[in-house]
């Protein structure tokens, strides 16, 4: 397959570039560096939760009330509705999700901004097509009052692609498709 590449979107570029730069002027407490780690944690857990097919897991802890989702536009989801289409997605295929090179933005005690740059390999159970994108998460998190980092919203940049997700049926509208 032919890798294609998707058009930068201006708005992700500029939340990169700021996350990138605030991360450079930080100051770090030792505290401070814990919850760096902390944020990075609720990120992987929610890429385990894909591959280890548990997603009702983020779903239930991982996510804000008020979560917001961004792939090739905005998606007016609710955490628990992320988390079924993630399931109804991922249940044919063999996946792989991988996030490297994390910057953490610590806005303030409880809130975090994060840039990860990611790429998946995914492959379909049935008839072994593989699909492979590369992309930048750009996170934002906050600490709950249990002291936890959830994901308040999640914007998913694509910038490469490589095959194509085959259709499925859910009721949100969705980006999968063919390219």
């Amino acid at each position: 397959m032919a890798i294609k590449v998707i058009p930068e979107d201006p708005k992700m570029r500029e939340l990169i570039e700021e996350v990138m730069l605030k991360v450079r002027e930080q100051k770090y407490t030792p505290e401070q560096l814990c919850e760096v780690r902390r944020v990075i944690d609720a990120q992987h857990f929610y890429w385990w939760c894909m591959d280890m097919k548990r997603e009702e897991w983020a779903g239930s802890d991982l996510f804000t009330e008020d979560f917001s989702y961004y792939c090739f536009g905005p998606q007016k989801v609710t955490a628990k509705e992320q988390a079924e289409r993630s399931k109804h997605v991922n249940a044919n295929m063999a996946t792989t999700h991988m996030g490297h090179q994390p910057l953490v933005w610590l806005m303030d005690e409880n809130n975090a901004r994060a840039i990860f740059m990611y790429e998946d390999h995914n492959m379909y159970k049935d008839d072994g097509t593989l699909v492979r994108g590369w992309a930048i998460y750009i996170d934002d998190f906050v600490r709950g009052e249990d002291d936890k980092w959830r994901m308040k919203t999640l914007r998913l940049n694509y910038l490469k692609m490589d095959g194509g997700a085959t259709a499925v049926s859910i009721s949100a509208p969705y980006f999968f498709g063919r390219l």
